[in-house]
């Protein structure tokens, strides 16, 4: 179905309302869209979907953040903020991570803590999985309170099909997390304003405090308007007290932040984040150019690779290319919700002709997210920064479909206009029938991203079958990469216990491979091919023996 084609069918269907009106029908339908267990049943079919969609609570890490936040999980759930340094650490490096003088990964605690009982479960994708549970039912929940049910269900829908959710939602990435936290918080803002009650309100404080420990940028920003909100609001009512509970919980997040540091950096006003990009990737940072400096650690081939990416996009990115930077993102972050629905990005301009506080405060939150980050150096095409801001857009979109059915079912728009139309039956009936007939245009992105994600945890999954495949109860595996190696697909993954864990991914240092053989001679070590695919055993002098090879299955040698 073409764009146009799309339009045609709101247009139609609206004016079919009307004619059919059917009162009865689509009053059950609505009471049906406003039962107070409706969210928790979306929510359950948003996690059976991420997981489809995933392939399973068991996935493998496929970039480098995934892999860093999986391994900061486990140290986690053994009660430790790191891990004892690992010896020879040039043999070890993972990206995101210190490997030395303790093990732990630069990122800040708040999702990793959130992964822990997936970890302790042996299903470390459950945690992100309902994570993104919660977030779908909040969506519709949310949606359901300020606009109506029927704005509420397809608002929901257009979330979890836009793009952006469907790339980054399965994965081990923190977004699962920032999502549903925002969600929350948008939540017990609303249930706060509508009742006044404190419970709400410390909700509230709390999804922001966590929200902090996990992606503080994206908190912060996601608090400013709100914190107005609330100042004004306790202003009016004399009713500070109210705001104990909150000023507590955001000390302790404050104190959280400063242990967290201090179990990592030994200093608690310093933050692994920036410590490892002065160490590893020193342009990997905040701000514009070229900081002309070099990494503290001698980097592999490898990470030298990446470290020149890291090099090229901030170079680039400069005060002059702003305006076309900040173009280029606000149409990647605009493709995410409508590239395959084009049809409704002008629809949704409806929801904007309003007075709306909610409508407003969304959008303008989700401004200044896009406005914050770009202070950061990225590619448009990333757009995992902006995930949080896709439920606005979803609503938005909605509201302005509905807005837009009313109108041609009804011949006229409410007033004032920060309110939407009624649920007329007729403007019901045309909503179903335009959302029945465009259900597979509105959803069509879902098939092609589960299999691009397929294509994705390709490489990954063939080598940890050919990791099952190799014989030895504890093995060393020394990774040579192939000459077309990414920097940015990484098979090297540690584990919080070296000496527990079955299988070391190492890098293949040559000849240099005997020092780490000595250290541990009961492990057998195998050298991976990456090139040919392929796991070939090695003495003890470190020469492959072509007579031990296993291959991926389908690869030569």
């Amino acid at each position: 179905m073409t764009d146009l084609q799309a339009l045609a069918v709101v247009a139609l269907a609206a004016l079919l309302g009307r004619f059919i009106l059917l009162p009865a029908l689509t009053d059950r339908a609505t009471r049906a869209l406003s039962w107070r267990w409706l969210p928790v049943i979306l929510g359950v079919i948003t996690s059976i979907f991420v997981a489809w969609l995933w392939g399973g609570l068991d996935q493998v890490s496929v970039i480098h953040d995934e892999a860093a936040i999986l391994l900061q999980a486990k140290i986690y759930a053994t009660f430790h903020w790191t891990a004892p340094g690992l010896p020879l650490p040039e043999f070890f490096e993972q990206y995101h991570v210190f490997v030395t003088p303790r093990l732990f990964p630069k990122y800040p605690p708040g999702h990793a803590l959130l992964l822990v009982p997936g970890i302790w479960l042996g299903l470390p994708g459950l945690m992100p999985v309902l994570l993104l549970g919660l977030c779908g039912a909040l969506v519709f929940e949310v949606a359901r309170r300020v606009t109506n049910p029927w704005v509420g269900l397809f608002s929901w829908l257009f979330w979890l099909t836009c793009t952006s959710v469907l790339d980054y939602a399965p994965s081990y990435m923190s977004e699962s997390s920032t999502s549903a936290l925002w969600m929350l918080g948008w939540y017990a803002l609303i249930r706060w304003i509508e009742d006044d009650r404190r419970l709400w309100l410390n909700v509230l404080a709390a999804a922001i405090g966590f929200g902090v420990l996990t992606r503080p940028v994206t908190m912060v920003i996601f608090a400013l308007p709100i914190a107005v909100i609330i100042l004004v609001r306790i202003s009016k009512r004399h009713a500070w007290r109210d705001l104990r509970t909150p000023i507590v919980l955001a000390c302790v997040t404050v104190g959280v932040w400063a242990i967290w540091c201090q179990a990592t950096t030994g200093n608690p006003l310093h933050a692994p984040y920036g410590l490892y990009s002065r160490y590893y990737f020193p342009d990997d940072v905040m701000g514009f150019g070229l900081t002309g400096q070099e990494p503290l650690r001698q980097l592999n081939p490898d990470m030298q690779q990446f470290n020149e990416y890291v090099k090229i996009l901030h170079r680039d990115y400069t005060l002059a290319n702003l305006p076309e930077q900040l173009r280029e993102r606000t149409i990647s972050i605009a493709a995410n919700m409508w590239a395959t629905r084009a049809a409704f990005l002008p629809v949704a301009a409806l929801a904007l002709i309003t007075t709306s506080a909610f409508v407003w405060v969304g959008f303008g939150t989700a401004v200044l997210l896009v406005l914050a980050y770009l202070c950061v150096g990225h590619g448009a095409h990333w757009t995992a920064y902006y995930v949080e801001i896709q439920p606005v857009l979803a609503i938005l979109t909605v509201m302005g479909w509905w807005r837009l059915t009313s109108l041609l079912s009804s011949r006229a728009l409410a007033w004032p206009l920060k309110s939407l139309p009624l649920l007329t039956p007729g403007t019901v009936f045309g909503f179903i029938v335009s959302g029945v007939i465009l259900f597979p245009y509105i959803t069509r992105a879902a098939p092609y991203i589960a299999g691009k994600k397929a294509d994705r945890r390709e490489y990954q999954n063939d080598f940890r079958t050919l990791l099952a495949l190799t014989p030895g109860k504890h093995i060393m595996v020394f990774v040579r990469y192939a000459p077309n190696h990414s920097a940015h697909e990484s098979l090297i993954h540690n584990e919080p216990d070296l000496n527990e864990a079955r299988v070391w991914t190492v890098y293949d240092r040559g000849a240099d491979n005997v020092r780490l053989m000595r250290l541990d001679r009961a492990r057998i070590p195998y050298l991976f091919d990456d090139e040919h695919r392929a796991m070939v055993q090695l003495d003890s002098a470190g020469t492959p023996r072509m007579d031990r090879v296993i291959l991926e299955p389908g690869s030569r040698y």
